[in-house]
């Protein structure tokens, strides 16, 4: 008889712990900043956007530059607000189409940031990039919401530190270095431009196998703002899978980014 009990005492610890993984609910840390820039078929439901905020604790969303209206109700049923809301904006709509360009940012309203990408290794005009800034401010959108900028190189994000209001290295390490390299490219950006490089990313494809390393070295260097980033590849359907969101909340748990609440 013993020969079975040890059998199905095994499954049904396997079978509790699958269901604690289904009802877990996180949120970040006090202090913390948990945000996710998500794949198109999550902004497309309402509820996927939920189960993303309640459950994984992506306390923060970012909102791609090419998604209007029927996004931006999809975000406001899901609950996040405009205090947890960083818009993607991205030069070529202003210069290609202007009038789309800012109907779309107020028909948004008000964010927490705004965020332009690699505005220096993508080659849009420095100068315009900064009276696009200056427009912003003219609009009224800031100082309301902050001003961050992604970059592949601290020397090209230094142009931004008297406008920004926090940079973002937005490169991912080489897969054979185990996330070594990308550790040191944040320590790097640390040293040379100081408390302004506050957030980094994250990757669910380039870093799925090193999220332990890179959120341990996250809290080693104090850094507060991770930013998971799933968005590509964009074909629907290709998006990575709620096991791969799992892993990655589970080392953000491990090294102090978020908590493990209740089980409901």
């Amino acid at each position: 008889m013993k020969t079975y009990l040890l059998p199905l005492a095994l499954l049904f610890l396997a079978i509790q712990s699958a269901a604690q993984q289904k009802t877990q609910i996180l949120s970040p840390v006090d202090g913390k900043i948990v945000g996710i820039w998500p794949h198109e078929n999550k902004l497309r439901s309402a509820d996927k956007l939920r189960e993303l905020r309640e459950k994984y604790g992506f306390s923060y969303l970012l909102i791609a530059a090419p998604y209007g209206d029927q996004f931006y109700e999809n975000v406001r049923n899901s609950g996040y607000d405009a205090d947890h809301i960083m818009k993607q904006i991205y030069y070529p709509d202003l210069a290609n189409r202007p009038d789309w360009f800012w109907k779309n940012i107020g028909s948004l309203g008000r964010v927490w940031a705004y965020y332009i990408d690699e505005p220096v290794s993508r080659g849009f005009p420095y100068t315009a990039v900064l009276k696009l800034f200056s427009d912003l401010c003219d609009k009224g959108f800031y100082p309301a919401a902050k001003f961050v900028v992604g970059e592949l190189d601290e020397k090209k994000a230094e142009r931004f530190l008297n406008t920004a209001d926090a940079v973002m290295y937005s490169g991912y390490g080489s897969r054979d270095k185990l996330g070594t390299d990308q550790v040191q490219s944040w320590h790097d950006w640390n040293q040379y431009l100081g408390p302004k490089f506050s957030m980094i990313w994250i990757s669910s494809d380039d870093d799925s196998l090193e999220y332990r390393t890179l959120l341990k070295a996250a809290e080693d260097q104090g850094i507060n703002a991770v930013w998971f980033y799933q968005y590509e590849p964009l074909d629907s359907g290709k998006e990575t899978g709620n096991e791969n969101l799992q892993r990655f909340c589970d080392a953000a748990v491990e090294f102090g980014f978020l908590r493990l609440n209740k089980q409901k």
